[in-house]
């Protein structure tokens, strides 16, 4: 009985899997459209068009944009002055995520005055980790 269970489940998954439809969509505006050539050691990055693309996007006031900019500079190009400056600029533009990876990092540096200002930033945002980080950021304090 058990195995007719477990082989009839299994025809069943297999069976609906195959008319699941599938619908080529473009990535939205802000998604990074990652070039099959442009590679770094085998990882996909973003091509020299595309990263002045989200450049443009960034300066146009997209912050999601800016995060991918850093994630660029921060990773593929290992510059880490200029990641900070589009992190930032993320930031400014109320990307929570990068509001809450700016209070992570002044955390880190003990400079708890920015810490608190990007926690609360983030948690105004809704990022769902931040009021509990801006908390613990409050009671740490000096």
């Amino acid at each position: 009985m058990k195995h007719h269970l477990i082989a009839s489940l299994a025809m069943l998954s297999l069976v609906s899997c195959t008319n699941i439809p599938h619908f080529n969509r473009p990535p939205p505006d802000t998604g990074i459209r990652y070039d099959p050539k442009a590679s770094v050691t085998g990882i996909r990055t973003m091509s020299a068009a595309e990263l002045t693309r989200q450049k443009g996007l960034a300066n146009n006031g997209d912050g999601r944009a800016a995060f991918n900019v850093y994630t660029y500079y921060r990773s593929t190009a290992n510059d880490q002055p200029k990641a900070m400056e589009w992190l930032l600029m993320s930031g400014e533009l109320g990307y929570p995520s990068s509001q809450y990876i700016l209070a992570q990092i002044y955390r880190h540096e003990n400079n708890y005055e920015k810490a608190i200002y990007w926690a609360r930033k983030a948690r105004d945002s809704g990022y769902p980790n931040a009021q509990s980080t801006l908390e613990s950021l409050e009671s740490e304090q000096p």
